[in-house]
Formats: structure tokens, C-alpha cells, sequence
């Protein structure tokens, strides 16, 4: 019933990393990290955080302990935080947690042409010791699509009419289905269309589709009322 597809386009250096996995409890999730700083990020460093992510989401935890688990990895190299992006998916419930930290703004398009965008609600995980980082619990409606950018993709843009006009190069509202079912190198070449000119590959850019597919919204409803 749900659909996920994700490319980056590397830059000169390691920055970005994205992992999709299902969880013990067969929710589907998607972790999406930024590595920001003075120390620089290598390869086995986003590594290493990614591990850390995935362990305490695998076994279905509170997303507050990813963010403690991250923070810890993090307390190892001053001046480096990471953005971080979950999504963290459940067909039964028919919900979305999500969870943005100093990211871009996570887009979802609906059915008939909505577009919601969905702004960072805190900063970058290490950035302040003690920060607190909500999450939003969501509705998830059959035929959405939803889609986590890193700013690589927003030439280090975290304003909303950055992914609104990222989401208008893709036709997200109207091909986000088929952009959550592509190939790899299907959505590479979609992403370097919509790269800003000015970004000259300064640090990694990814993005994440996942759709929901329209033929489950009989078979699973949600329990969050909608306002």
C-alpha cells in the first residue's frame, strides 16, 4: 500500500544519508540525516548516527530516544549537528509521526491538488544541549504523497516557497504517486532538473517520496480526527 523511492546527488563531500526500513511493529519508516559543522562529516560518521537512529526506531521507540541517542553520538565531535527528518508510517492506524529538525519543510500533496507544507519544529539535533524537538501526529490519507528534502535540494533554503517551487518543478500534486514508485535513476535525473543553478554541488542533496496508494483507503482508516 505504500509506495517509497529516495536518490541524492552527491556533493563534494559526504553530508546527507537516508535509510528506509520497516519496524518491529510493521510501521514503515523513513530517517532522513543532514551532517552540518565545523569538524565535517565523513562517511562513517553519518554512518554511525544513521545506526543509532535505526536501532531505537527498529524496536518501535518514542522518537524523543532517537533524538537522545543521536544527541550522544553528536556530544563526539563539537560543532557538528545534524538534521534529521522521520517519518514514521502506519498503515493499520492510517497515521504519520512526523518528526523535522532544522530541516526543509516536508511537502504532502493530496487528491484534488492540496499542497501542505509542514516547517522544521525545532532546530538541528546538537545544535543547543537540552533543545527540545516535537513531532506531529497526522491524519495519513489514501493518495498522498509526501515528500522529506534535505536543503542541498533548496540551495541551503529552509523557507517554505523553496519546496513549493521544488514541488511545482517535480508536478508533485499531480505525479507524486508515480515519483514515490520510480527508479533510481529516474528520480536522479528529476532531481538535478529542479538543483538551483547557485548551488554549484556545495554539500549533498536527497530527497524521499512515499506514497500512499489510494487502493488501501478502504482497508485501513485513521483514528485522528481531522480539523
Amino acid at each position: 500500500m505504500l509506495r517509497v523511492s529516495g536518490e541524492t546527488v552527491e556533493g563534494p563531500r559526504p553530508s546527507d544519508l537516508f535509510d528506509v526500513f520497516n519496524d518491529d511493529d510493521g510501521d514503515l519508516v523513513v530517517v532522513l540525516l543532514d551532517v552540518r559543522g565545523a569538524a565535517e562529516s565523513s562517511g562513517s560518521f553519518l554512518s554511525s548516527l544513521m545506526r543509532a537512529a535505526r536501532t531505537e526506531l527498529e524496536l518501535h521507540e518514542p522518537l524523543h530516544r532517537v533524538v537522545s541517542e543521536l544527541e550522544l553520538q553528536l556530544a563526539m565531535r563539537p560543532g557538528v549537528e545534524a538534521g534529521l527528518i522521520v517519518l514514521r508510517v502506519s498503515q493499520r492506524d492510517s497515521r504519520v509521526e512526523l518528526l523535522n529538525a532544522g530541516m526543509p519543510p516536508i511537502a504532502s500533496a493530496f487528491p484534488g491538488g492540496e499542497l501542505l507544507i509542514h516547517a522544521a519544529l525545532s532546530g538541528p539535533v546538537g545544535r543547543r544541549i537540552g533543545e527540545v524537538h516535537p513531532y506531529e501526529l497526522i491524519p495519513l490519507v489514501w493518495g498522498s504523497t509526501w515528500l522529506a528534502l534535505s536543503d542541498g535540494v533548496t540551495g541551503g533554503s529552509l523557507e517554505p516557497e523553496a519546496v513549493r517551487a521544488v514541488c511545482a518543478s517535480l508536478e508533485l500534486e499531480q505525479a507524486g504517486m508515480a515519483l514515490a514508485s520510480a527508479k533510481s535513476e529516474t528520480l536522479y535525473d528529476a532531481l538535478q532538473e529542479v538543483l538551483p543553478q547557485a548551488r554549484f554541488l556545495r554539500d549533498d542533496a536527497s530527497c524521499v517520496f512515499v506514497g500512499a496508494d489510494a487502493q488501501g483507503h478502504g482497508r485501513f482508516r485513521s483514528g485522528i480526527e481531522s480539523h
